[in-house]
């Protein structure tokens, strides 16, 4: 616990004390009702004393458990490896103006594609230390969310934050989040909720039913994620409050309640909605996390129980019944050590994802979108563990608790050593292709592009500045293109008739130019485009060269005879 701050909202300063409080404390003096009102000068010295006492030994040690960060995971590989496919459209948003911004950044909150502007060097994968980022300010707000309940002792206290903090740092689903996605950042978030909700409920106040209400709808701009956890952390406060019909709280969380939800639906309209096309929702790919509501019970539930097995090692906590009764536990813990309002919010989260999944509105159990949820389990799974020591305190002696929650810790880091300093990064070549195109073609050589390979070739192309053209088949919802420089052309569809086109429309371009070589460039491609590619190729009769190995970049000759 920090200087100042109180463990109840019912002992301890009224920090939150308004105006007219002060200005009767101030009693019958005219300046002394001054004194109350006028704000506090800033004194230098004062802001110096303040730092000094925030920068005890706990928190250089928090902050020293948060740059471990930048030791479990490789960082030199972060920032050599080349971005792939899913990360290309979110780092070429960085090419385009800042007006552009809206409708280039479909598949990722608009926030965080403004955030990593700052960070972008072009041609390089610098802007992934946001995410990075993000994964150690998560580890910060996990300690402090769990050392700021109310523990009987302070050995428990640290005990739990330090428990809390490293089950962030090594749960494997953020060890393996090195790209460049908000999923660290959904994290984040939602533990930051799950922060303010407690604080809300150690000390009410107005104030704070605000400061979560703008971290839940403010949170949206970066992370799609936090309005799940806010959602589930409004109506458990709602529903204490009804419970202990403290009516006041009551209508102050309804009103705080009712405007953060119009407020979400603003921010999800103004930013989002475009995003939630039919091509994303039903994507292959999103389609295995939906539970069959069709097929009964049983292929429901077995639905739920294969998914939880199969991404396992996610979470970090062994079996699946140990994950499942540490979490259980450490929603007890949070409940017994004064915060039935987290608790709750904590024991709809599992259940809102479920039903939201049921409604095909987010996937269930995706490695990569639930990231935010196995992060919050593992958070509240290493609670239960602190918990269960607290209580055997008394009876171990101690010592033993201790010892009980150091074996803990070992073996939360045992378990993620796996994805430790681990390459989880996919390896697609459009980083070295692109360069090396851009190295020996000649000025007058042609330049195909499969439709997936325009985004990467974008952000790394060299020459000129992208442009883009509206294209509603795709999830992006627009294609790259270099004006003024016809020579590249773009396949628009992976379909046989637009890769046939963009073939044509090569060779086409290739005879005008003298039979000029044309580099085919078809990463992140799928079975039907290559067979289309080499299709084409034997039709026509030109000489096809593998120049990487890879089977992503061709040179093809067209036949001198053509051109003469």
């Amino acid at each position: 616990m920090q200087p100042g701050e109180v463990t109840s909202g019912n002992s301890g300063v009224d920090n939150d004390a308004t105006a007219p409080d002060a200005i009767a404390r101030g009693g019958r003096d005219p300046r002394r009702w001054a004194q109350a009102v006028t704000p506090p000068r800033l004194d230098p010295r004062r802001w110096a004393r303040a730092l000094r006492r925030r920068l005890t030994l706990e928190n250089l040690n928090v902050l020293v458990l948060a740059l471990l960060v930048l030791v479990v995971h490789d960082v030199g590989y972060i920032f050599s490896q080349p971005y792939w496919t899913d990360e290309d459209w979110v780092a070429l948003t960085t090419k385009f103006p800042l007006s552009q911004l809206l409708a280039t950044t479909n598949s990722t909150p608009i926030g965080f594609s403004v955030l990593i502007r700052f960070f972008s060097v072009s041609g390089t994968q610098s802007a992934r230390i946001v995410p990075l980022a993000f994964a150690g300010a998560a580890v910060v707000v996990a300690y402090w969310f769990a050392r700021r309940l109310d523990w009987p002792r302070v050995e428990a206290s640290l005990c739990a934050g330090l428990l809390a903090g490293i089950g962030m740092l090594m749960v494997p689903a953020m060890l393996d989040r090195d790209d460049l996605k908000q999923y660290t950042t959904d994290a984040f978030f939602a533990v930051v909720v799950l922060a303010l909700t407690s604080r809300l409920e150690r000390n009410w106040s107005r104030r704070m039913l605000a400061v979560l209400s703008v971290a839940t709808w403010g949170g949206m701009l970066f992370s799609d994620a936090v309005a799940f956890m806010g959602a589930a952390s409004f109506a458990a406060v709602w529903v204490v409050q009804l419970t202990r019909r403290d009516w006041r709280r009551l209508r102050e969380a309804s009103v705080a309640g009712l405007a953060t939800a119009i407020l979400i639906l603003a921010v999800y309209k103004a930013f989002d909605a475009q995003a939630v096309t039919p091509s994303l929702t039903y994507s292959p790919h999103f389609t295995n996390y939906y539970p069959p509501l069709h097929s009964g019970a049983h292929a429901f539930f077995r639905f739920l129980h294969q998914h939880m097995l199969a991404l396992l090692q996610h979470f970090g906590l062994g079996p699946l019944w140990l994950g499942g009764l540490l979490f259980v536990l450490g929603v007890a813990t949070v409940f017994w050590r004064g915060r039935p309002a987290t608790a709750v919010a904590l024991a709809l989260l599992w259940p809102e994802m479920v039903v939201l999944s049921a409604l095909r509105l987010y996937p269930f159990l995706d490695a990569r979108t639930s990231t935010f949820l196995f992060a919050v389990t593992a958070v509240v799974a290493a609670i239960g563990v602190a918990g269960v020591c607290s209580l055997l305190w008394p009876y171990l002696k101690g010592l033993l608790a201790i010892e009980l929650a150091l074996a803990a810790a070992a073996g939360f880091v045992v378990i993620a050593l796996p994805s430790v300093r681990s390459h989880p990064i996919p390896y697609e070549s459009m980083k070295s292709v692109t360069l090396y195109v851009a190295d020996h073609a000649a000025a007058n050589d042609v330049i195909v592009l499969a439709q997936d390979s325009n985004f990467g070739f974008a952000y790394y192309w060299r020459t000129g500045q992208p442009a883009r053209e509206s294209d509603s088949t795709i999830i992006q919802g627009y294609e790259a293109y270099f004006p003024g420089q016809p020579r590249i052309v773009m396949a628009l569809s992976r379909t046989p008739a637009g890769v046939n086109a963009a073939m044509d429309q090569a060779l086409a371009q290739s005879r005008e130019r003298g039979c000029a070589p044309i580099w085919l460039i078809r990463t992140h491609t799928i079975p039907i485009e290559e067979d289309t590619y080499n299709a084409w190729i034997a039709r026509q009769h030109v000489t096809a060269t593998e120049l990487d190995g890879t089977n992503d970049l061709f040179m093809l000759q067209v036949p001198r005879s053509e051109c003469q």
